[in-house]
């Protein structure tokens, strides 16, 4: 008699993507501190161009390969304005919100980085009624109001115990990556209605992104910057952050969506800043206090009291959702 096969349960692919989810900061700042205190020939060997070139390509790899076979005819059907949402998309969700979280997670802590950015999606949801005439979400106004609150408390609170707040370069590229993920939920609502092939709408730009990331670590850094790295970081940067992480994040929200509503996935989602908070506290030591933890809960209820009808994501998921069978028809 055969073995019964049961099935995978609903919560356990939406649990592990909030669990990858919230330890991409902690696990990103551990990489830069340990980079900073192992140089390779005098250099940090942790730079945002070759962990997010190596990052990006894992996933464009696995959104290339089940279209590779009509990508090229699927690109060619593209006109000259699908090409430029594209390149904007790519360009605002793929590389300058990466970079900006990057430099941002460098000066601040990784609690303060992930309250900052919570920022996305209510910004997200400004700029969809400014460019896109959508209706805001029920509870905006109290979201957001809840959300600025989470975010001033921790920061009055260091200001009144040691006459000094967080640094002010990384609270500026918080702000540049907040707005660079935004635009990218945005125009990733214009990229979703034309219904393109993952290969096309996700595994194209993403390819081109890494690619260019991996240009810029040559130019700035030269083919040391690859050849002469320790066994840490390809176990590291390659085998957690690339694959575990930014692979296996996707991996599981793309289950997450098999078994559970979009309003569900979005609404655990945001216990993923709750899994960002305690791992920085636990794992990297970084000091958690009452006005951290108030402003935590506080950004947390502003996430949650909006049910968002339909979530704008800050961070596209090119495996998300399943592939469909059906082509792009031929331009007229």
């Amino acid at each position: 008699m055969g073995r019964t096969l049961w099935p995978i349960p609903g919560q356990l692919p939406l649990l592990l993507y909030v669990l990858l989810r919230g330890l991409d900061a902690t696990v990103l700042k551990g990489l830069q501190d340990h980079g900073l205190a192992n140089p390779v020939q005098g250099e940090n060997p942790i730079s945002f161009c070759n962990v997010f070139f190596l990052a990006q390509l894992t996933v464009a790899l696995a959104s290339l390969l089940p279209g590779r076979r009509t990508l090229i005819a699927d690109l060619a059907r593209l006109g000259p304005a699908d090409r430029r949402l594209l390149a904007l998309h790519g360009g605002l969700g793929l590389f300058l919100g990466p970079v900006a979280y990057y430099f941002a997670l460098e000066s601040l802590s990784v609690i303060s980085q992930t309250l900052l950015f919570a920022l996305v999606l209510p910004v997200s949801a400004l700029l969809a009624r400014w460019l896109l005439g959508e209706a805001l979400p029920p509870g905006f106004w109290l979201s957001l109001a809840l959300i600025g609150a989470g975010l001033l408390l921790p920061q009055a609170a260091m200001a009144m115990a040691s006459g000094r707040m967080d640094d002010a370069t990384g609270i500026a590229w918080a702000l540049v990556g907040v707005l660079a993920f935004a635009g990218s939920a945005v125009s990733g609502r214009s990229v979703a209605r034309h219904r393109w092939p993952a290969a096309v709408a996700v595994g194209a730009p993403t390819l081109l992104s890494a690619l260019v990331f991996g240009a810029i670590a040559l130019v700035l850094f030269g083919p040391h910057h690859f050849l002469l790295l320790r066994l840490w970081w390809v176990v590291g940067v390659i085998g957690l952050y690339a694959i575990t992480l930014s692979l296996g994040r996707e991996l599981a929200l793309r289950q997450a969506y098999r078994r559970c509503s979009v309003a569900v996935v979005s609404l655990w989602g945001s216990l993923a800043l709750v899994v960002a908070v305690l791992s920085a506290a636990l794992l990297l030591g970084e000091p958690l206090g009452g006005p951290v933890l108030g402003g935590a809960a506080l950004v947390l209820a502003g996430v949650g009291v909006s049910r968002w009808p339909r979530p704008i994501r800050s961070d596209p998921s090119p495996v998300s959702e399943e592939r469909q069978p059906r082509r792009m028809p031929p331009r007229s």
